[in-house]
């Protein structure tokens, strides 16, 4: 596992196992499964030296997952997905964004829940990390109507921002900005220093605008982390 994984699975393994998922590290890897939620929660992560991935497809039992790995698992049945880059950045400040939404941290598992589920397009499922130690998560709200959703994890020194989603008739008015901006100063004020979040690659076929509200952000690219289906 690179360095910057390690608490990005942390948090997927709280968020999974507070859902009311599975996780376990089986054969040098980290195996999270979660049947009623999307295909991001069933995943797998190398985190040791060596990588048995008899082992993990056996955990699986022929469930859908996503593994990263810098491995070639073709002759598993793998096949190559949609990549992610790795982001980093320092404590600075975060930008200041003016945006005529109100951003506000929640603890309303079941209003964030909503908001995800209708950015993403699935079903809503039970959320347990809203409101968690480690965990703050946040929404900004048109009026009283909740359009954005975000959350940060912070461990010790480290942060990772993710389970962000925005309402599809609200895109495109500056909410990620302003929640990511909510997040680091979160991160900062939790004692943060190093901060860590992911999106795919860029592809001159698909959309980057999260890809750009992220270098907006102050993070920076640091590698491209490759993503098998099966």
């Amino acid at each position: 596992m690179n360095e910057l994984d390690r608490v990005e699975a942390q948090a997927f393994r709280e968020l999974v196992t507070l859902a009311g998922g599975r996780a376990e590290t089986v054969g040098g890897v980290l195996c999270l499964r979660h049947d009623a939620a999307p295909r991001r929660l069933n995943w797998a992560i190398p985190v040791g030296e060596a990588t048995d991935i008899d082992a993990v497809l056996r955990w699986y039992d022929g469930a859908p997952h996503t593994m990263s790995a810098e491995l070639d698992l073709e002759p598993y049945g793998y096949e190559r997905t949609y990549a992610w880059m790795k982001f980093e950045r320092d404590d600075a400040p975060a930008p200041q964004i003016d945006t005529e939404l109100r951003i506000e941290e929640t603890h309303d598992a079941a209003t964030f829940s909503r908001v995800l589920a209708a950015g993403m397009g699935m079903p809503e499922s039970p959320l347990g990390f809203v409101g968690a130690p480690g965990w703050a998560c946040f929404l900004a709200w048109d009026g009283d109507e909740p359009v954005s959703c975000a959350a940060v994890y912070v461990d010790g020194g480290e942060a990772w921002l993710g389970v962000a989603a925005t309402r599809p008739e609200a895109r495109g008015r500056g909410a990620q900005r302003a929640l990511l901006s909510a997040r680091i100063e979160a991160a900062r004020a939790a004692g943060a220093k190093r901060l860590t979040t992911e999106t795919g690659e860029r592809m001159p076929d698909k959309p980057d605008q999260s890809y750009r509200n992220i270098l907006r952000a102050g993070f920076q690219e640091r590698y491209v982390r490759p993503n098998w289906k099966r």
